[in-house]
């Protein structure tokens, strides 16, 4: 029975939801929904006859498939607290291009050697440079097709990796990554199209979260985003803060929706986490001629200045994948092994890339220790925080080399 002329309900309901309770009472909706502390809402909706596609802790919640039908009744039990869409989230890829641009590594001494980067995306080709020469994927899981066997059949992931902890093996090290000894952990939790539903990521964070010590996962990297909604009930942004809490470095994409002030997407409006926009640093030494990147997202995000850091994002050199490789056939040379890209995707393995150095470094340094080095040693290159929070990712400034 629907239950929609209760204002009280509509405020426990996400508005994306309103419309097609109407109009599509019988058709089935995914939907996340948060519990009240210490409630026993699974057995309320075992009752119900609900389905429930992920159990997540990590935000005391659930992603369930349900009738539009029966969201206003879901809605009237006090264990819930609100019952939120299952938005699309994308990868925040600009632009990509075959152009060859040049290396961007510091070589800091330091390579992540015994730290494990954990990326959600589209998946992972096994490259060269993530097998040779040693095999550095430490996990794959597959929360779109359940594969056994690591793949990515859009290539977005495998470029980030390659961004972040390629060997560059292929190149003769011309197209390493910033931290090339680093361990890989790939969660797919975007399609070919490089979209999915919020409530996989969550369930991939939930993964790292169960997963994390086992693992020996210490950074989370984020090439992802979706419009935020309510701050303070945002999923992504609660998920991601779960896995900061734990000692998890989580970096996330500010996102492609620039010039214009507050598009910053999620899980990048957390204030805890770190949120990296992009630069064009016009493939060059000299940082005067460094400028915003056109499509960066900008801040503010409430009263909270976002970004909190840039990095290069334009024409970036990294892994290319074989998108037809499904895990089945032997890994094969790739007509043109590496490839071209831009956007805040590209800029945010780059820094997760350098936590790495400094986790290497500085093993016992939490996720705050970590920002706080990188935020304090940035190159400011405009007077306007919320377009490039404290400026230019300082390498070398940052491991205090």
């Amino acid at each position: 029975m629907m239950i929609l002329n209760n204002s009280r309900l509509y405020r426990k309901i996400d508005p994306e939801l309103l419309k097609p309770m109407r109009s599509m009472s019988d058709k089935n909706a995914t939907v996340i929904l948060y519990a009240r502390e210490n409630c026993r809402c699974k057995e309320k909706l075992d009752n119900m006859g609900i389905c429930v596609k992920y159990e997540l802790p990590i935000i005391q919640g659930y992603c369930l498939e349900i009738p539009y039908g029966k969201i206003s009744q879901l809605a009237s039990l006090k264990q819930v607290e609100y019952i939120a869409a299952d938005v699309t989230v994308k990868t925040q890829m600009n632009i990509a291009s075959q152009e060859v641009g040049s290396n961007i590594v510091f070589n800091s001494g330091y390579k992540g050697k015994g730290i494990s980067i954990a990326f959600i995306d589209t998946g992972i080709y096994p490259h060269a440079d993530f097998i040779r020469p040693q095999g550095r994927i430490k996990a794959f899981k597959d929360f779109v097709s359940d594969r056994d066997t690591a793949y990515d059949d859009n290539g977005h992931g495998s470029f980030v990796a390659g961004v972040a902890a390629g060997s560059g093996y292929q190149s003769n090290g011309k197209y390493k990554g910033i931290a090339p000894e680093a361990d890989i952990i790939m969660l797919k939790a975007l399609d070919n199209g490089g979209g999915g539903g919020s409530s996989d990521i969550l369930a991939a964070m939930q993964w790292v979260l169960d997963n994390y010590e086992k693992c020996n996962i210490r950074i989370l990297s984020l090439s992802l985003g979706s419009n935020s909604t309510r701050s303070s009930l945002d999923a992504l942004a609660r998920g991601a803060e779960a896995l900061w809490v734990k000692g998890i470095v989580v970096v996330a994409a500010a996102g492609n929706s620039g010039p214009n002030s507050n598009t910053i997407t999620t899980p990048g409006v957390s204030g805890k986490i770190i949120t990296v926009g992009a630069i064009n640093d016009k493939r060059t030494a000299n940082i005067s001629d460094d400028e915003i990147a056109n499509f960066s997202s900008r801040g503010p995000v409430g009263k909270k200045i976002k970004p909190d850091i840039v990095a290069p994002g334009v024409n970036i050199t990294s892994v290319n994948s074989d998108t037809n490789y499904t895990g089945t056939n032997w890994v094969r040379s790739l007509s043109s092994s590496y490839t071209t890209m831009s956007g805040t995707s590209v800029s945010t393995p780059l820094v997760a890339g350098a936590a790495a150095l400094l986790l290497q470094k500085n093993p016992e340094w939490t996720p705050e220790q970590i920002k706080k080095a990188i935020m304090n040693n940035a190159i400011q290159i405009t007077k306007d925080e919320n377009v490039e929070g404290k400026g230019i990712i300082n390498i070398k400034m940052s491991m205090q080399l």
